[in-house]
């Protein structure tokens, strides 16, 4: 269970507490760590009271947060035991807002370093330097050649784009075999050059459905549904983008792949 999906602490501990399944015996064992009787717990999740803050600060411990989901759920005791108006609306404001930043793409996927505005201008004017940028980190793809080949794009082109993503630091020359860097780009929605990034995949999106390789995956469809559940919808999809994420990370570098998403009205 994700707290940051939750306006209620007891909400959230109810579902990550569950009394069935494989989550049974979690509020035995938070008495234990807490050091109270288990119907205390039971008692504060299906009444009125609430747990102190130094409860739930070890609550918190107990369940592992990092420091981010910590402070929600802190924020989020806080505002159960708030006694006036203003204080609650107060802490409110606070969830509200982490709430919302947390939709913001670029707020879950953490970004080390950014290039230049001119040198955005350049490596999202063209699908090749992103793609050349990722397929670096594939062994078998590391010079000059290959890459060409893989990408189906003439030397020429290969090289000057080698030069620019080299220059910039974005991948390693080391003697003509190249690497990938630990510099991590992200371009923000607002920017004037997203259109011209999300066109650049689409195309060759258009190109795989040309190609029709069985291993390709293509879905379109249209829906009609609530303004909530659309907003559900879209919680699903970011929340996608945070697991593929996960996976990614330690997952070897074998084969480069285009990932497309999209979730609009029309």
């Amino acid at each position: 269970m994700i707290v940051f999906d939750f306006k209620n602490y007891k909400n959230y501990l109810k579902k990550i507490l569950d009394t069935k399944g494989t989550l049974r015996g979690s509020r035995s064992k938070l008495a234990k760590t807490l050091g109270c009787q288990t119907g205390f717990i039971s008692q504060v999740l299906n009444g009125n009271t609430h747990f102190s803050l130094e409860h739930c600060a070890g609550i918190s411990k107990y369940l592992g947060h990092d420091e981010e989901e910590k402070h929600f759920f802190m924020l989020l005791c806080q505002l159960e035991k708030a006694g006036s108006t203003d204080l609650k609306e107060y802490y409110q404001s606070q969830i509200q807002k982490i709430q919302n930043e947390r939709k913001e793409i670029k707020n879950r996927i953490k970004v080390t370093q950014e290039l230049c505005e001119v040198d955005y201008i350049t490596y999202y004017s063209q699908w090749y330097y992103a793609a050349i940028h990722v397929l670096v980190s594939i062994t078998k793809f590391q010079t000059k050649e290959s890459i060409s080949k893989r990408l189906n794009i003439n030397l020429e082109t290969t090289s000057q784009a080698l030069k620019f993503l080299t220059e910039k630091g974005i991948i390693i020359d080391n003697f003509g075999k190249y690497n990938i860097s630990q510099l991590r780009i992200h371009l923000d929605r607002k920017s004037p050059l997203i259109n011209k990034h999300h066109t650049n995949w689409k195309i060759e999106a258009l190109k795989s459905l040309e190609k029709s390789n069985p291993q390709d995956m293509h879905y379109s469809s249209v829906i009609a549904l609530s303004k909530k559940d659309a907003e559900k919808i879209k919680e699903v999809m970011l929340k996608s983008l945070e697991d593929i994420e996960i996976i990614l990370r330690p997952s070897p570098e074998e084969e480069i792949y285009g990932v497309s998403m999209d979730f609009f009205t029309l």
